[in-house]
């Protein structure tokens, strides 16, 4: 262990690093009052890129030692990016601390699945349900149900265009008019597609004028081009949408 007294404000809490759906306030309190009377507690662990110390555990010890007025806190530096800060802080809180509710654990699957930054693994690939279970500490079953919640939730887009940062620093717009509306359906021979099965598909090409990239003709393959040229959390977004107009189809 890399133990070393950091000022609280070199320590960075802005990375998304933080694990639970929000700060208990009555576990602060209780651990301030142990602070004035004297009590050690153990070092936070924090991840070093060579310029930023990202807390990824210990926000509730954080967040006391500044009620208190403390300018500094001990830390367990360990080398690492925010990446490496975030993927901790899912597994967090599971052996020690305040024990996490079944919605920080749902948090820390949502992170693996939408945050651009821990949403593939090392080779470029989205996580398996086993992989993502092994991260959190959580049974593979219940990334498996998160995963379907996840799906499920189709944002509401309103009709109308919406301006967008892609992940390489680009603007682009995206035309919501046409997403996710029911068309009516169509009847057609076994084996026959319908003449619109991919107007989605060919509807997002304006979307990628700022990112060119060859956008295949099927939806799994279109979608995996588009996590990539755009980002997870846009194209999240857009496979919900797009999941519901095929279905009307």
């Amino acid at each position: 262990m890399n133990t070393q007294t950091l000022p609280l404000k070199q320590i960075r809490i802005d990375g998304g690093t933080q694990p639970r759906v929000e700060i208990n306030e009555e576990v602060v309190a209780d651990y301030a009052e142990q602070l004035r009377e004297g009590v050690a507690f153990p070092p936070v662990v924090v991840f070093f890129d060579g310029v930023v110390y990202w807390l990824a555990d210990g926000f509730h010890r954080y967040h006391s030692h500044r009620r208190v007025g403390r300018d500094a806190m001990t830390t367990d530096v360990r080398d690492g990016g925010l990446r490496d800060a975030i993927l901790y802080s899912v597994g967090a809180n599971t052996e020690h601390g305040l024990r996490r509710t079944n919605e920080d654990k749902r948090k820390a699957v949502e992170t693996m699945l939408t945050n651009n930054i821990v949403s593939m693994d090392e080779d470029g690939n989205p996580w398996s349900n086993r992989d993502i279970a092994r991260q959190c500490h959580v049974d593979e079953g219940t990334v498996r149900n998160y995963r379907k919640i996840l799906t499920a939730e189709i944002p509401q887009l309103e009709n109308k265009n919406v301006v967008y940062t892609t992940k390489h620093g680009s603007k682009a717009v995206m035309h919501t008019a046409n997403i996710g509306k029911t068309q009516p359906k169509k009847r057609k021979r076994y084996g026959e597609i319908a003449p619109n099965a991919f107007t989605p598909i060919r509807e997002v090409r304006p979307m990628l004028a700022q990112t060119p990239i060859d956008l295949p003709h099927d939806v799994p393959s279109a979608a995996r081009a588009i996590v990539h040229a755009m980002g997870r959390e846009f194209t999240a977004k857009l496979i919900d949408a797009l999941t519901a107009y095929l279905k009307g189809n």
